[in-house]
């Protein structure tokens, strides 16, 4: 008997809708999905510049008695609050010089944020984009333990370890007296997060039957867009980036109470042959729901064939993190996108005792033509999502308008986007197309951004416009994440497919990681940033045509499959499905 089906059986017996899985899967996609969605995006406003600063005039004189209106030499921090002119024994001189008694802001909305906390100006200019850095090196190096600790101890508690953890560390950002204490809290925050979100994430999929996987996914990216939208508001509201991080992150640690209504993953627990706790747990879901349960869902035969399939069953690996959708985003394992779930790597070699285990690794992807040309292809996919998604998102604030209002209606467009990805890839174009069309899009709308000027000659205000194009780079990047994260690990063969995934969701962080500093070099041309985004975009989606389409194909069980992927039809499920009858 296959126990993975009789599984799913079970749980739809128990009832999707049931009310144990509405009550829990509305805790996870709330507090694994969207708060860590808006404590990371937060980072747009923490980071935010003022208008305008100037060198704090000595006692007795005004800053227009102290500002310089030239060098002489037309060098570049005049006009930007860099320098002031030096007063002696209460005399004002002509000699120009750094700021002796600190730095004034200006902000447009009466903002705060750490730049003017911690003087993040002039030479120290780079100390802010390497805090988003920090922060973003932290979503990498936490990527990979806190996965593995999550298939070693369990989802649920990791999942509750993790929120109680990143609260704190949230917490201590929001008290942080200097900027190295800053950096370090937000690169703890930075790793409990992913233990946040795969643990959260790999619970939720694995409470619904393989058809509802995607949809599970889909639930997950809407969480994720819904809490960046309720985050604008938020930051419009409370315009202390103190007091809005203390917010979110005393609002995370509401979940600890519902440690007594979550249980424990039934398929971990299966893994772990601890059946009586699974079947515990599936008895106890059954009376929440008010449902007529048999004396056992777990027969012996059953747990008998379950200790066969656990033996060769891969750990639980992340596939893609937004964020989502994260981002950084969307979270899954390959049985997360309805796929069974992936056996150990290794290729079986003979020898005098008998079958041998060799286990495979990433760098197998790379010894044949066609497989190492698709990996190539997806990894700069990933690095183009990534860096054009924060890119986008942090540049709200250096768009013309509203900077509230800007991102609100940037982060609006994602939903959509992700409901319409899902519908695209399933019934419609397919997952090459959609990837590779919507990186297109997304790098047109970047030049047209950059492009187009504040007014023409004649005075006409295009700011409209130029948010126009900024929120459509924003929906087709998104588009992008809501049908990488499903593509990728149907290229890649099972022995090798979640390693694949893991090395380019980690791979992708170097694109989150560079995004900063790409937006810095606004203060050199305005023109540059966006410009990048849209060719790492437009050279992104044009090499994802080379890549084989996916939709309906069989998963390619070996590195053989792997290298024939696109150079001959493949069947359909439907179709390998009739030949096995």
């Amino acid at each position: 008997m296959d126990l993975g089906k009789d599984l799913d059986n079970a749980l739809r017996y128990l009832g999707v809708r049931g009310r144990y899985n509405w009550i829990v899967l509305s805790h996870l996609l709330i507090f694994t999905s969207g708060f860590p969605a808006a404590m990371t995006m937060i980072l747009v406003f923490i980071t935010s510049d003022p208008e305008s600063y100037y060198c704090t005039p000595p006692d007795g004189f005004s800053r227009n008695d102290t500002i310089p209106t030239s060098d002489g030499n037309n060098t570049n921090d005049f006009g930007k609050g860099c320098h002031m002119y030096e007063v002696h024994d209460g005399i004002l001189t002509q000699n120009v010089t750094n700021c002796k008694h600190g730095y004034e802001y200006v902000y447009t909305y009466g903002q705060t944020s750490i730049v003017s906390e911690f003087d993040l100006v002039c030479d120290q200019r780079l100390l802010k984009d390497t805090a988003t850095t920090v922060l973003m090196t932290g979503l990498l190096i936490g990527a990979y333990p806190m996965g593995h600790l999550c298939d070693r101890f369990g989802r649920k508690l990791m999942a509750f370890l993790s929120i109680l953890l990143y609260g704190a560390s949230g917490i201590g950002l929001a008290f942080a007296h200097n900027y190295y204490m800053f950096v370090v809290m937000w690169f703890l925050m930075g790793v409990f997060r992913q233990g946040t979100m795969i643990a959260g994430f790999v619970l939720l999929i694995e409470m619904l039957p393989p058809e509802r996987r995607a949809l599970g996914g889909l639930a997950g990216n809407m969480a994720w867009g819904f809490a960046v939208v309720t985050l604008a508001l938020l930051a419009f509201l409370i315009r202390n980036w103190r007091h809005l991080q203390l917010v979110l992150s005393l609002g995370i640690l509401v979940a600890l109470p519902f440690w007594r209504i979550v249980n424990e993953s039934v398929r971990w627990l299966q893994s772990q042959r601890r059946y009586d706790d699974a079947e515990r747990i599936l008895q106890q879901i059954a009376k929440f729901n008010r449902v007529a349960a048999p004396s056992k869902f777990l027969q012996a035969s059953e747990k008998e064939a379950l200790v066969q399939q656990t033996s060769t069953q891969a750990p639980v690996q992340q596939t893609n993190i937004i964020g989502a959708t994260g981002t950084d985003k969307a979270l899954g394992t390959n049985e997360d996108l309805g796929h069974k779930p992936t056996v150990e790597y290794s290729k079986l070699n003979e020898d005098n005792n008998g079958p041998k285990r060799t286990r495979l690794t990433v760098l197998d992807l790379f010894k044949t033509p066609n497989l190492a040309k698709n990996t190539l292809i997806l990894t700069l996919d990933w690095l183009a999502a990534s860096i054009t998604y924060y890119g986008l998102s942090l540049n709200a604030t250096n768009l013309a308008g509203n900077m509230y209002l800007n991102f609100f209606l940037l982060s609006l467009v994602e939903i959509p986007a992700y409901i319409m990805a899902y519908f695209t890839m399933e019934y419609f174009g397919g997952r090459k197309l959609t990837t590779a069309l919507s990186l297109l899009v997304a790098s047109i709308a970047c030049f047209f951004t950059a492009w187009i000027p504040e007014a023409t000659a004649n005075g006409t205000d295009l700011t409209t416009a130029i948010a126009a194009f900024a929120m459509i780079g924003k929906f087709a990047i998104s588009y992008t994440w809501g049908g990488i994260g499903v593509y990728t690990p149907e290229v890649f063969p099972t022995g090798v497919r979640s390693a694949a995934n893991g090395l380019l969701q980690s791979l992708s962080r170097i694109g989150a990681m560079a995004a900063p500093f790409i937006v810095h070099l606004n203060d050199v041309s305005p023109y540059l940033p966006l410009n990048i985004f849209g060719m790492f975009a437009m050279v992104a989606g044009t090499l994802t045509f080379l890549l084989p389409e996916t939709r309906n194909a069989p998963l390619p069980e070996t590195l053989e499959d792997g290298e024939m992927m696109g150079k001959i039809p493949a069947p359909s499920r439907d179709q390998e499905a009739s030949d096995k009858i």
